[in-house]
């Protein structure tokens, strides 16, 4: 009985489990459906906000000023990104960089001169659906070249359903936005269709879809905006601009939606604040690992397909004569360990190097805090009347840890290597001795590495005069990658090498993914804001139905209601990133003051010297990081404000007038 009581009870756990796993997936895939609806409302709401104001530049002076303005912002953009190097060629910089620059002036005004157009061939609305259509289509191109067709699935029954939800509200007339959606629906629909039958991904539709969609993007950013931003400066002196600040900065009777209007800039600023904030402080965190990594080793590395090999001077002096190689070290590594006071065994990596080429090691000279780093030649240890002893340089840890100082023997242990016995090979012994001890801000470092001379390495490991690999150092540490690319080239097929970001892949990608997953959560407080944003414009809206109603029978269209509320949340979005980038660049920068201000008032450690090495936190700007979050937060902010408009614009004068 207590048998058949025990089946029973792993089969109901099992299904629980069973259930409960299902029931997790389909929250987490129904919350990921939730998020890209909303990006894609919001992102589509501010388009169309975009378009409203864009329609409403007609002075010649805003949009000569910002045609102006955005031509030398597309010139410095361009001048910045677009190098010899990045396109390949061998030119002037001076030249490649006054070309880009041009073509970036030139690219800006014939995005604005197309949207232009397009503004006034079409009607409100239209623009807004064209740009939604065409970012589909790119996604959908670019998720078909991929074979992802899940997320195109997914995609177009998001549409559908939206399509679906827009039909049934609306309440008569001519149909609106749910045509949108189902054309979208309709055209992810059909890209899922095509990729299924696919035999595999297509790198030409996936370039497609990319180029599509930048294509988009960039008359977005450098055609719509500006004329918006034109539009939005002629409005000053208008009806929409004194009615929608009137409203904003309420007296009296609605003292409560300025306090909540107050909210919203406070919510947006608190978002973007801590987003810079935060961010900075990661970049600086990965630059002082980076650095290290960089500043502990060669930029990258040569070697031989078929393992070790020797007549490596010669790889040596190709290497040296490339154009953009400072240093060139032949090395030979191996694995051992050490033995401290107490015999205590801990294991190493030793690295055996040519004592006159040290340039390549990387910045481990200037580390070296006691003895020296070439003092690698045999020398007879005191009171010892044995052979002469090679020198070993050591991290500060490891001589911490072990008891060694500088000139005390060491006895490193190979367990392979040794000589045959009944029981199998023995360990394998050397003696050296401590001739320095170097420190660095990688604690690892410290810990397992060790230098010695190249002779002595090959004498440990037994392996004739040949080496692992050639380490090298280049004038600048970016540009690695490519001058690899050339050292191979130079040196035939035989040889490949490895770059500086291929020798932590994984950490370097954990620092990427933190920094986007902080991102994405600190987005959550913008979100929240730009409901808040929502609710405060229909909360006014409903306290000002009949002075809308007013406007309505005095001849006001909608569009100029529109505009009225569409100035309020754009004002509150202006504010709040403005207010949000000033605290979060002033915070960053007097992070120094408030760490000692923390520590004293609480007594706590912020950076224990056991687990961080470092005594502050690092911060670095990254320009284009404040500019996605300012592009964020404004389009949240700019996306809120459409549904509410809308409904004041919908507002029949009859009825707001009813019980008045």
């Amino acid at each position: 009985m207590s048998g058949s009581f025990g089946v029973l009870s792993a089969a109901v756990w099992e299904g629980l489990t069973a259930a409960s796993g299902t029931l997790a997936l389909s929250f987490i895939v129904a919350l990921a459906l939730a998020l890209a609806g909303m990006a894609v409302l919001f992102l589509t709401s501010a388009v169309v906000v975009l378009d409203r104001f864009a329609r409403a530049a007609r002075r010649p002076v805003p949009i000569a000023a910002a045609a102006l303005g955005w031509a030398v912002f597309g010139a410095a953009v361009a001048a910045r990104s677009i190098t010899a190097d990045a396109l390949g060629i061998e030119a002037d910089p001076d030249a490649v960089r006054l070309g880009a620059a041009l073509y970036g002036a030139c690219g800006t005004l014939l995005a604005m001169a197309v949207v232009w157009l397009a503004l006034h061939r079409l009607r409100p609305g239209v623009l807004a659906g064209a740009a939604s259509i065409a970012l589909s289509a790119a996604y959908a191109l670019f998720m078909a070249g991929t074979g992802r067709i899940s997320s195109l699935l997914g995609a177009a029954l998001l549409a559908l359903i939206a399509g679906l939800v827009l039909r049934r509200r609306r309440e008569g007339g001519a149909p609106g936005a749910e045509v949108w959606a189902f054309v979208l629906a309709a055209v992810v629909g059909v890209a899922a269709v095509v990729a299924f039958f696919m035999p595999g991904p297509q790198l030409e539709s996936a370039t497609a879809g990319l180029v599509l969609g930048m294509l988009v993007v960039n008359l977005i950013l450098l055609g719509l905006l500006p004329l918006a931003v034109a539009g939005f400066a002629s409005l000053r002196g208008s009806i929409e601009w004194f009615v929608g600040l009137r409203y904003l900065i309420a007296k009296r009777r609605q003292t409560f939606i300025s306090v909540i209007s107050l909210i919203c800039v406070g919510g947006v600023a608190t978002g973007v604040w801590l987003i810079i904030t935060v961010l900075s402080v990661m970049n600086g965190f990965a630059g002082v690992w980076r650095d290290e990594v960089i500043g502990n080793r060669a930029h990258f590395t040569v070697h031989n397909h078929a393992g070790r090999f020797g007549e490596y001077d010669d790889v040596r002096e190709r290497l040296e004569a490339l154009p953009d190689v400072l240093a060139a070290s032949p090395f030979v590594d191996a694995e051992g360990m050490v033995r401290g006071e107490g015999g205590r065994i801990v294991g190493i990596r030793l690295r055996g190097v040519d004592p006159e080429h040290l340039g390549a090691i990387g910045e481990l000279r200037g580390t070296v805090v006691e003895g020296s780093l070439g003092d690698f030649a045999p020398r007879v240890l005191e009171d010892d009347a044995g052979p002469p002893v090679p020198g070993i340089v050591i991290g500060h840890v490891l001589a911490t840890n072990l008891g060694f100082q500088v000139g005390d023997p060491i006895l490193v242990i190979s367990p392979f290597g040794g000589p045959q016995t009944p029981l199998g090979p023995a360990p394998r012994l050397k003696r050296f001795r401590v001739a320095g001890v170097f420190k660095s801000t990688l604690l690892q470092y410290e810990q397992v590495f060790a230098y010695v001379d190249l002779s002595a390495a090959q004498d440990f490991l037994r392996v004739g005069d040949v080496i692992e690999g050639v380490l090298v150092r280049v004038d600048d540490y970016l540009r690695s990658q490519r001058v690899g690319e050339a050292a191979e080239r130079a040196l035939g097929s035989g040889f490949y090498t490895v770059d500086w970001k291929q020798f932590f892949p994984s950490f370097f990608q954990a620092l990427k993914t933190e920094r986007v997953m902080m991102f994405v959560l600190l987005t959550m407080i913008i979100v929240v804001a730009a409901f808040m944003i929502v609710a405060t414009l229909i909360m006014l809206i409903m306290e000002k139905s009949s002075d809308i109603a007013i406007l309505k029978t005095m001849g006001a269209e909608d569009a100029v209601i529109e505009r009225i509320f569409a100035i309020e949340g754009t004002m509150i979005g202006l504010a709040g990133t403005g207010l949000g980038v000033v605290a979060g660049v002033m915070v960053t920068t007097q992070l120094d003051w408030i760490q000692r201000w923390v520590e004293t008032l609480f007594g706590i450690d912020a950076l224990p010297q056991n687990v961080y090495p470092l005594s502050h936190f690092p911060w670095d700007f990254d320009a284009v990081q404040i500019s996605v979050v300012v592009t964020l937060s404004m389009v949240l902010s700019l996306g809120a404000t459409l549904l509410p408009s809308r409904q004041g614009a919908r507002l029949d004068p009859a009825e707001a007038l009813r019980h008045e």
